[in-house]
């Protein structure tokens, strides 16, 4: 049976590298549709590092609106702040051992979230995991699959960096994206 993969990130913003890891996703046969849950607040990142949330949350809708196995969700918006994702899954119902959902995450987020609340239920879920530069991979097992996807070395700390330092971004972001920076940060 094929699951729904839950990507949870902040998308600040959405880069090609999200979209690369979510084809990967599908591209396994395992997963019929990918869901963005955009974080209007991650409570490990500062705020005034992130781009206004609903600026983020209309651009992943937007990028989003193009593909057919992906959607935008804006659950975390409806929730109480600072939102932790376990808060997230159980307001969804998505519980381990369902069958239903794989949580997508990079090799970093799995190491990290070993220090979340709720991280041991979270850890149960089924998962599928992608190589990120600089983090190794944890070992396959029942509940963990490791994504063969190419290493993409795009960060949005990268694309913030290169728009104040007013470089080019075309290459490492969706077109709406881009189109978003140059409008608001214009050369």
């Amino acid at each position: 049976m094929k699951r729904i993969a839950l990507f949870f990130g902040s998308f600040n913003p959405i880069h090609n590298g999200h979209l690369s890891v979510a084809k990967a996703a599908i591209d396994t046969g395992k997963i019929k549709k990918v869901i963005f849950v955009v974080s209007p607040q991650n409570p490990f990142k500062r705020e005034v590092d992130l781009l206004p949330e609903q600026q983020r949350l209309d651009l992943v809708s937007s990028v989003l609106s193009q593909q057919e196995q992906m959607i935008c969700s804006d659950v975390e918006f409806h929730l109480s702040r600072p939102n932790y994702t376990i808060n997230t899954l159980r307001h969804m119902q998505v519980v381990p051992d369902s069958n239903t959902h794989t949580l997508l995450m990079g090799a970093d987020i799995f190491e990290q979230m070993k220090n979340w609340q709720g991280a041991a239920e979270m850890l149960s879920h089924d998962l599928m995991i992608y190589p990120r530069e600089g983090w190794e991979l944890p070992k396959a097992a029942d509940n963990i699959t490791l994504l063969d996807s190419p290493m993409i070395s795009i960060s949005a700390t990268i694309i913030r960096q290169k728009v104040e330092q007013q470089e080019e971004i075309n290459h490492l972001v969706p077109d709406e994206v881009a189109t978003f920076f140059y409008d608001t940060h214009p050369k």
